[in-house]
C-alpha cells in the first residue's frame, strides 16, 4: 500500500492504525501539502451499492460536524470503487495504547478525558448523529494531551435504517450497550453507555466485562449481567454507573455527562478524595474552616424488580411535586464530590465565582443471582400512605441518623445488602461516617404505602461545615423492620 496514490491526490506513506474496521493510512495531501489520515470504509453486511453510496452521503454530511475533541472528517473519496474517509491526522496515541502501557489512569484524568469527549458527542447528538463505536481504540490523545473521538465519518444519522445492519462483531462487542447487545436500534443513549464503558476501562485498567473468545457469549453477558465492580474509580464511579445504567431512559444524556464529568475533574484537581476499600466510592470534599460543605449525598437505584440487574440514574418513580426540582434547590457552593451515606453517589457543585451549575448524581444497581431468584420485597405498592406509615418512617429515620455517627455497628444492619455493597462495604461505610459529627432529620414525607420517602436532612461535619439537602429514599422490610434500600439527592 505505501507509495500508492489514493483518488489521485493522497500519497500513502505508512500504516498508522489497524482494527476491525480496517487499516488507517498516513497520507500526504498533494493538493494542500498536509498530512492526513485515510481509511477505507468497510461495507456493512449485506449492503448494496446503493446503500454504500448512501453511507458516503452520510459521511459527507458528518464531515460538516466540527468540534475540538472530534477528529475532523475532511472528505469522502471514491478509490477503486470503494469509499475512503479523509480525516485529520492526530499525532499521538490512542487511549487504548495508554491503558495498555500505564494500566489504571487516575480518576481525575479520566474524568477530564470523558468531559471533553462527552462535549463533542453531545454536539453530535444535537445534529442527530449517533457514533455507534465509542471505545478506547477510537479515542486519540494528541501530543498536548487533548482527547479526540475518531471515526465520526463512519457514524450514521439517527433514524438511518442501516444503523441496525452494522456488524456487532466488528463493532467491538465489549463496548456495546445492553440494548444493542439485545439487538435493539442504536440511539444517543447507546453512545452514553459506550463512553461510560470506555471511561471504566481507562480508570480500572480493564473492560467492564471479562473478555471471551466467543463474541456472542460476550454480547449475552452484556445483555444479561452487570459490569464487574469498580475498585479504582474513586469519585468517578457514580458518574460511570449513571452513564452505564441498564435502562437507557435512566442514563444521563451526553450533555449532562459532559457537565458532571467536568465537575469531577475540577473537584479532584483541588481535593484529595479517599477511595472506598471495595467496589464503590467514598468521597469527601476538602472544606476550608468556616466554609459550607456539600454533605453526603446518598444515592441508589430505583426499586429492584426480580429480573433487573444493574442501574444508574434517577429512580423510576418520584413524588409528583418533587420531580425535577431537587437539583435546582441545591445551592451553589464549594465544588465537591461525596459518597452516598449508605450508597454510592456524589454531588458536584462548582464555585460560585465560576458560575458553575450544581451537579447531582444517580446510581448503580447490582442484583445477585439470589436476589433475582425470588420476587423483590421492595416492589412498590399503589396503596396510599397511612398516618402509621408516616410515623413509622419518621421514627426509623430519626433513630438511624441519631445513631449513625455514634454506632455504625447498629446502623449497618439497617441497610439492605444492596446498599451495603454500594457503600463500599463496611470499611468504606465506617470511614465515611467517622467524618460526620451529626445529622438532623428536618422533614419526612412518606409515599407509595411507606416504601418511599422524601426527607430533608442537615449534615454537620466534624470540623463544623454544614449542608441541608433533600433525599429520596426507598425501603424494604425484613421481619417487620425497615431497611434502607436506596437513596438519592433530589
Amino acid at each position: 500500500m505505501p507509495n500508492q496514490l489514493i483518488a489521485g491526490r493522497y500519497q500513502v506513506l505508512r500504516a498508522i492504525g489497524r482494527g476491525g474496521m480496517g487499516t488507517v493510512w498516513l497520507c500526504r495531501d498533494d493538493v494542500l501539502g498536509r498530512e492526513v489520515a485515510v481509511k477505507q470504509m468497510g461495507a456493512l453486511p449485506g449492503e448494496s451499492a446503493t446503500e454504500t453510496k448512501r453511507a458516503m452521503r452520510e459521511a459527507r454530511s458528518t464531515a460538516a460536524f466540527s468540534h475540538p475533541n472530534a477528529v475532523a472528517v475532511y472528505d469522502v473519496v471514491n478509490h477503486n470503487e470503494r469509499p475512503w474517509l479523509v480525516m485529520e491526522y492526530v499525532e499521538g496515541e490512542t487511549l487504548a495504547d495508554e491503558i495498555s502501557r500505564d494500566g489504571q489512569l487516575s480518576p481525575r484524568r479520566v474524568a477530564d478525558i470523558g468531559a471533553q469527549l462527552a462535549g463533542a458527542l453531545a454536539r453530535a447528538h444535537q445534529r442527530r448523529i449517533v457514533h455507534r463505536d465509542i471505545k478506547p481504540a477510537n479515542v486519540l490523545i494528541d501530543k498536548a494531551g487533548r482527547p479526540k473521538i475518531s471515526d465520526f465519518g463512519i457514524a450514521r444519522g439517527q433514524g438511518d435504517d442501516q444503523l441496525t445492519a452494522i456488524g456487532f462483531i466488528t463493532g467491538t462487542p465489549g463496548y456495546l450497550s445492553p440494548e444493542l447487545a439485545r439487538g435493539e436500534d442504536p440511539h444517543p443513549a447507546s453512545d452514553v453507555w459506550a463512553l461510560g464503558a470506555t471511561l471504566y476501562a481507562a480508570v480500572e485498567g480493564r473492560s467492564p466485562y471479562e473478555s471471551r473468545s466467543n463474541p456472542i457469549a460476550l454480547l449475552r453477558a452484556i445483555a444479561t449481567e452487570p459490569p464487574r465492580p469498580m475498585t479504582h474509580a474513586g469519585a468517578l464511579a457514580p458518574a460511570i454507573a449513571a452513564m452505564m445504567d441498564e435502562d437507557p431512559a435512566n442514563r444521563w444524556d451526553m450533555a449532562t455527562s459532559a457537565k458532571r464529568l467536568g465537575g469531577i475533574a475540577a473537584v479532584e484537581a483541588t481535593a484529595v478524595m479517599p477511595v472506598a476499600a471495595s467496589g464503590d466510592t467514598a468521597v469527601m470534599p476538602v472544606v476550608a474552616s468556616g466554609a459550607t460543605a456539600v454533605m453526603p449525598v446518598v444515592i441508589a437505584a430505583p426499586v429492584v424488580e426480580p429480573t433487573k440487574r444493574f442501574e444508574a440514574g434517577a429512580p423510576q418513580q418520584q413524588p409528583p411535586d418533587e420531580r425535577g426540582s431537587g437539583r435546582r434547590r441545591v445551592s451553589l457552593g464549594l465544588a465537591a464530590l461525596l459518597l452516598a451515606a449508605m450508597g454510592m453517589a456524589f454531588f458536584v457543585s462548582q464555585l460560585g465565582d465560576q458560575g458553575g451549575t450544581p451537579l447531582v448524581l444517580a446510581t448503580t444497581r447490582a442484583t445477585t443471582p439470589a436476589q433475582t431468584a425470588a420476587p423483590s420485597p421492595s416492589r412498590v405498592s399503589e396503596e396510599p400512605t397511612t398516618r402509621g406509615d408516616q410515623k413509622h418512617l419518621e421514627s426509623f429515620l430519626k433513630s438511624y441518623y441519631s445513631n449513625v455517627t455514634k454506632d455504625t455497628d447498629r446502623t449497618w444492619d439497617q441497610l439492605s445488602p444492596r446498599m451495603q455493597s454500594f457503600a463500599g462495604g463496611r470499611e468504606g461505610y465506617d470511614d465515611f461516617w467517622k467524618k460526620i459529627d451529626k445529622v438532623r432529620v428536618n422533614e419526612v414525607r412518606a409515599y407509595d404505602s411507606g416504601t418511599k420517602a422524601s426527607v430533608g436532612l442537615t449534615f454537620t461535619r466534624d470540623h463544623g461545615g454544614t449542608s441541608t439537602e433533600t433525599h429520596q429514599f426507598t425501603f424494604i422490610t425484613q421481619d417487620g423492620d425497615y431497611l434502607i434500600d436506596s437513596d438519592r439527592l433530589g
